[in-house]
């Protein structure tokens, strides 16, 4: 209910976005929608002048492409028949000039010298107009292959001004749905998202409830075994142990008919860890010991030798182990634990098959029963089940594990879908990256346009003048050609003053020819300017007016196609709208499923509310019922009492009445009571004379025999009792002195020895103190073994010698000095120690008050010990002698209220000690 909860309030809140995007969307598309007439007449009438224009364009361009083949052939009618007549009036001028010349010179060599000096003249202007007409062939050439490469520049940027808004808008459709990618990706982002905090919650609620499940589960066990159970279930999450299989709890299943009897069966055993064999068992010990991670009880397989039992077959004796499910491979585990268990229906029953066949019994109760006849019951609390405390756990450990590998592919969901974010991102801003560039790009596009438009007029205009003045050049030379050859041909001739008949009827000829030939040349050039003037006009409208005009048009369609696209767009926006209407649609009906969802929830807690107000009256009255009931059994009770009270009294009756014929019973038992009542009346009235006879004699003689007899056997008992523990007690005593007496000689032993080795003139030993010995002379040890038991000892004395080896010179602990009884001190310690070792000794400046030659021994004697028996000597001192046995030093400095302790070489010690050994 609560996650149901949580759904629609993300969904409410969907829904109010939704709904807020969608009004947007409804207001866009109303004014965009208002404006659209307008939109679309405009748009209308450019393309119907453009359409127009491009019509115009296609008219003219074919008009002039029928008229260029006619202008081309009329130019070359014209230019042929205007080289005729140059080469007529060249001709005809030559006979003048050479008609002339017969006046002018007086002889053939005056002729043929001014002719030779026009030939060279000529020849000169020839070659100068050769090199004149390379330079105008080449300019000719440049240019036309410079309007040849505009020309397909225009044509390039005119198809890209025309298509730029096919390819913007297909670059914006693009993006449009890059962005749509995009917001879809952010969607399914978000509800992945919404999943992913719906799954922190129920991890959380199963975290909580994992988390108390164990708290109960470890209540049923103690802390160490909790806290080894822990331990190895890390370990199996951080390594892979194949043979730990787990607890006998976590590998069974029962029925709740039979869930009792085996957890009072098993008990602690529950919680035994069963592994496949002892190297496995040996591990996680080694591993719970080393990170004292608590105690738990293993159970090898490979190890386990369960008994065969002959359990019983009946009806009434069920094999408990029959009731379990488990895995076959950990039958030996079970076969130990519940294997000589039968579950019968009391404890009578389980008692009879416990001693008849060895077996143990259990009730469904709970109550037990043993071979031994040992029997345990009672009222077992149902709420703190075993079994139900490890289902529990691991219920929640499986469903928090559950949720938690479910969290972590969600997590992964949101990172791939981070990555195909950003990825969708990156490409939306490359497009939008580009569609900028287009935008940017339009205007220089026109620009170049407009230039290359200009370019391109320039260099026909070029091309034009660069023709002209090669067809100049070419007429000049021809001109200068044709001269040359006259000029060579008249020297060939003979002088003569005037022109021959030939040349007179010749010069006649070529003035009639260029009369014709002019007359020819004005109508081919009239031909051709009229021509020319068709073409002129016509490709001036188109390059200056109808090109312009529909590169003006183009650009005017992409500028308005760029401000439709960059205010939205109509299309846009109803795509919008229908998108904000889908979602709207699609967060009410989730809405409303959640919101039925809830509906139905909440109509099963009311029911469950109703039914639960119904078995509260129920119990109510059952209640009622049974407090009736209670108090009809009280009152019941009170009349059993009453009548017990009097069957007991009745009984005291009888019993007054002493021993009774066995005939009374039978006689007696269906007589009315009134017939019974006048009897006794007139047999106790009978009685009354003997009152003073004792009437339970012969009953209290039976009574004290028996007590007699049973007193005497109890005593016999006590005696053979008292016997035994009295020997025990002396077994003991001999034992205890034989200990006492054994230690004692082996460590006076180790400690004479050990004098002897520091004091070698010397002589000690040690001195058992009696109490008899309290007003006497120490005497030899040897004589106070016959001397009385180990109650006389209490305590042990030191007696020693430096300087003999006499025993009559010896002194006791308290005659000798301060360094004596140092030494005397330090011979018991090692003699403990030589009689059992312990691996490491602390002395704190044991030879502060020895002298040179009993440092030098006990440092001797410690570095014999710790290289023969291994201890370990830890030692402080200020004395030179045992720092050179030692194998470390260790300097403690005093600094800043500080104390350090660092590892110092031998000789730095010795150093030390001798300066504090030195006097000031």
């Amino acid at each position: 209910m609560e996650m149901l909860q949580i759904d629609r309030r993300q969904l409410e809140e969907d829904r109010r976005d939704n709904a807020k995007a969608l009004a947007k969307a409804e207001m866009k598309t109303k004014n965009l929608r208002e404006g659209q007439s307008a939109q679309e007449q405009a748009r209308a009438q450019h393309a119907a002048e453009l359409e127009s224009v491009q019509a115009d364009i296609a008219a003219k361009e074919e008009e002039l492409a029928t008229i260029i083949p006619d202008y081309n052939r009329r130019k070359e009618e014209e230019a042929e028949v205007r080289r005729q007549l140059d080469h007529v009036e060249a001709t005809r001028n030559r006979l003048f000039a050479k008609q002339s010349r017969g006046s002018r010179f007086r002889n053939k060599s005056e002729r043929d010298a001014w002719l030779r000096q026009e030939i060279e003249e000529l020849n000169r202007t020839i070659s100068t107009q050769k090199a004149n007409k390379i330079d105008a062939d080449e300019e000719v050439e440049r240019v036309q292959q410079s309007i040849s490469q505009t020309e397909q520049e225009v044509a390039n940027l005119r198809t890209r001004l025309a298509n730029f808004n096919s390819e913007r808008q297909a670059i914006a459709d693009e993006a449009t749905k890059a962005h749509d990618v995009l917001e879809k990706l952010n969607d399914e982002r978000k509800l992945v998202r919404r999943e992913d905090d719906k799954l922190n919650k129920l991890i959380g609620d199963a975290r909580q409830e994992k988390e108390s499940s164990e708290r109960e589960l470890s209540n049923t066990m103690d802390g160490a075994t909790a806290r080894g159970l822990a331990t190895i279930r890390r370990l199996k999450q951080e390594n892979d142990i194949p043979g730990a299989y787990g607890t006998l709890a976590e590998l069974l299943e029962v029925s709740d008919a039979y869930r009792l009897p085996v957890e009072q069966i098993a008990g602690a055993s529950l919680f035994h860890y069963v592994v496949d064999n002892a190297d496995t068992a040996t591990y996680l010990a080694d591993a719970l010991f080393r990170q004292r991670g608590g105690r738990v009880t293993f159970m090898p397989l490979a190890q386990l030798r369960p008994r065969q039992i002959n359990l019983p077959r009946s009806n009434d004796a069920v094999p408990l182990l029959s009731k379990i499910t488990y895995n076959p491979e950990y039958e030996k585990a079970f076969q130990q634990v519940f294997g000589k268990v039968v579950v019968c229906p009391n404890l009578t029953v389980a008692g009879q098959y416990a001693r008849s066949h060895g077996v143990d019994g259990i009730t469904a109760e709970g109550d037990t029963t043993n071979k031994r006849g040992a029997m345990t019951g009672g009222y077992i609390d149902p709420r703190k089940s075993r079994l139900q405390a490890v289902q529990s756990v691991n219920k929640w450990r499986d469903n928090y594990e559950e949720k938690i590998a479910e969290s972590r592919e969600i997590r992964r969901q949101v990172e791939l879908k981070d990555q195909e974010i950003t990825a969708a991102m990156s490409e939306l801003q490359k497009l939008e990256q580009k569609l900028r560039q287009a935008d940017d790009s339009f205007g220089p596009l026109r620009h170049e346009l407009r230039n290359k438009s200009v370019h391109l007029e320039n260099e026909r205009n070029h091309l034009e003048a660069a023709i002209k003045r090669r067809e100049g050049v070419e007429k000049n030379m021809n001109v200068f050609l044709e001269d040359v050859a006259g000029h060579e041909a008249e020297l060939q001739t003979d002088f003569k003053k005037s022109l021959t008949a030939a040349e007179e009827r010749q010069l006649e000829e070529l003035s009639d020819s260029v009369q014709e030939l002019q007359k020819q040349w004005n109508e081919a050039s009239n031909a051709r300017r009229s021509l020319e003037t068709r073409k002129q006009l016509l490709e001036g409208d188109l390059r200056q007016n109808l090109q312009l005009k529909l590169d003006q048009l183009n650009s005017q369609a992409f500028e308005n196609s760029a401000s439709g696209l960059s205010s939205g767009g109509l299309k846009e926006a109803q795509r919008e709208l229908k998108k904000a209407q889908k979602a709207l649609k699609a967060v009410e009906a989730s809405l409303q499923e959640t919101q039925a969802k809830m509906d139905d929830i909440q109509n099963r807690l009311d029911q469950m509310a109703v039914d639960r107000a119904q078995r509260e009256q129920r119990q109510q009255e059952l209640s009622e019922r049974i407090e009736k009931h209670k108090k009809r059994m009280d009152k019941s009770l009170r009349q059993k009492a009453l009548w017990t009270a009097r069957a007991a009294e009745l009984a005291k009756t009888i019993r007054d009445l002493g021993v009774l014929p066995e005939e009374a019973f039978d006689k007696y038992e269906n007589m009315e009571e009134k017939t019974i009542t006048s009897k006794l009346r007139r047999v106790n009235e009978a009685l009354k004379k003997y009152k003073h006879v004792n009437k339970k004699a012969f009953e209290q003689y039976n009574s004290f025999t028996t007590q007699q007899d049973q007193l005497m056997k109890r005593r016999k008992e006590l005696d053979d009792s008292q016997s035994s523990i009295e020997e025990l007690v002396e077994h003991l005593d001999r034992r205890k002195d034989e200990a006492i007496e054994r230690t004692f000689k082996q460590v006076s032993k180790e400690f004479s020895t050990i004098f002897g080795k520091l004091v070698p003139a010397g002589h000690g030993r040690l001195l058992i103190q009696r109490r008899t010995d309290r007003r006497q002379e120490p005497a030899d040890d040897s004589e106070g073994e016959n001397r009385g038991a180990v109650e006389n000892y209490i305590g042990v004395g030191i007696s020693v010698s430096f300087n003999s080896k006499h025993l009559d010179e010896q002194q006791k602990i308290q005659q000798l000095s301060g360094g004596q009884k140092s030494l005397c001190a330090l011979c018991l310690i090692f003699a403990l120690q030589a009689t059992e070792s312990s691996p490491m000794v602390i002395f704190d400046e044991v030879d502060a008050n020895l002298d040179a030659q009993y440092r030098t021994a006990v440092a001797a004697l410690l570095d014999s010990i710790s290289n023969e028996i291994g201890t370990q000597f830890i030692c402080t001192t200020f004395r030179p002698e045992i720092v050179h046995v030692a194998d470390k030093c260790y300097g403690v400095t005093f600094v800043n209220k500080t104390s350090t302790i660092d590892c110092v070489p031998t000789d730095d010690a010795l150093k030390f000690v001798e300066g504090q050994a030195r006097p000031n």
